[in-house]
């Protein structure tokens, strides 16, 4: 059976792009090319990926064939018009038995079964967050595949629930499968991460925050709860790290924290690579993931694997990524969010529970169980397209 798959979003590369969904995608690939089956791959990528692609593990993989297309699909607008009017095309050419997208939207016209991935509904959430154009493209495109769609892949219980709620889509073509964590993030020795702070010139101890500096990610409570969590330690307060790339509508952070005298103790450091990402976690006093909406949360899970202690949000899916190891509190409460980041980091029974269990429940997330379920989504959607 020939399944083809949409990865024009994957950045083989180190890029401040190998996030979010691009992160997922690869990691679906290279988890599939892990697993013992009977399945062939064909996944489409960004022709400006091509030489990186071959040299990775995805690359090298035997039962995946990667297809890089002549059209230019670097923009956004190129890649629209690929996945609209040429991909359909290339399916039929291609024999496919089933067709995955992993970003919310199909094609308009599919010869074969179908699985849609959903990773949230933030556009209808929370709209707030989203220029007007994209707003309205994610909307009507995303409603329009689902409906469309063998069947929907939910990144979480709580994207699940949003599809059943804003598209009306029966919860019985709708499966869950969280997204997989990479194994290397894992705690580090002590060794490794005196080196790693000596070589960044990172104090010891910090708090840290990984994410897109946006709107939705919350970071202006944030930066308040750590003014709050000053005047409740004093000078010797851990500094705090804002470690990613920025999004959009980013300057009031800069300006907020000028405002609140705090450019000496919060540090904005940019973009953070995929590989050096576990040490940034592992280095961590405590990381802390206010976020307002997440499809599934995936920085909770990786600083929970790194033994990290965790403080997020009570919203959408986080309470799933955290189980029962992070501080919840929500997330536009300032003082809140202030006392639990207190009360996280110097509680020696949490530090210790979570080095001694946040492995455990990160390998939960396994790149070769994310790709079993989704092996056993695709043999379902092809039965159901010829029942």
């Amino acid at each position: 059976m020939r399944v083809a798959i949409n990865a024009q979003l994957v950045s083989f590369g180190a890029s401040y792009r190998n996030a979010g969904i691009s992160r997922y995608t690869y990691q679906l690939l290279d988890g599939l090319g892990r697993i013992a089956t009977d399945l062939e791959f064909t996944a489409f990528i960004n022709g400006a990926e091509r030489k990186d692609a071959a040299g990775s593990d995805v690359g090298r993989a035997r039962r995946i064939q990667l297809v890089a297309d002549s059209a230019n699909t670097s923009g956004p607008f190129g890649r629209i018009a690929w996945e609209q009017f040429r991909l359909p095309g290339q399916l039929k050419r291609l024999g496919a038995d089933v067709f995955h997208a992993p970003a919310n939207v199909l094609p308009r016209s599919i010869p074969c079964a179908s699985v849609l991935t959903v990773h949230d509904l933030a556009f209808m959430r929370h709209p707030e967050f989203f220029r007007p154009t994209r707003r309205y493209y994610q909307r009507v495109l995303t409603r329009r595949s689902a409906k469309a769609a063998t069947l929907i892949v939910a990144v979480s219980e709580h994207t699940k629930r949003d599809l059943v709620e804003f598209f009306q889509i029966n919860p019985g073509k709708i499966h869950v499968i969280y997204n997989s964590i990479a194994p290397d993030f894992q705690p580090f020795d002590p060794e490794s991460i005196a080196q790693f702070r000596a070589e960044r010139g990172l104090p010891d101890p910090y708090l840290l925050y990984l994410g897109t500096l946006e709107p939705r990610k919350n970071v202006g409570t944030l930066v308040a709860a750590y003014a709050r969590l000053r005047s409740l330690i004093g000078a010797n307060a851990p500094p705090l790290i804002l470690a990613g790339a920025k999004g959009w509508y980013y300057e009031p952070l800069f300006r907020q924290v000028r405002a609140l005298g705090l450019e000496r103790n919060v540090t904005f450091v940019g973009y953070v690579s995929r590989e050096e990402q576990p040490l940034w976690y592992s280095g961590a006093a405590l990381f802390v993931y206010p976020s307002l909406y997440e499809g599934f949360g995936m920085p909770i899970v990786e600083a929970l694997g790194c033994g990290t202690p965790t403080v997020t949000s009570t919203t959408s899916s986080m309470p799933e990524a955290a189980g029962t190891l992070a501080r919840l509190v929500e997330p536009d409460n300032a003082d809140a969010l202030a006392t639990a980041m207190y009360h996280t980091l110097y509680d020696d029974a949490v530090r210790a529970r979570t080095r001694a269990e946040g492995p455990d429940w990160a390998r939960r997330f396994s790149l070769e169980d994310m790709a079993q379920r989704y092996s056993d989504v695709y043999r379902e959607a092809v039965a159901l397209a010829k029942s």
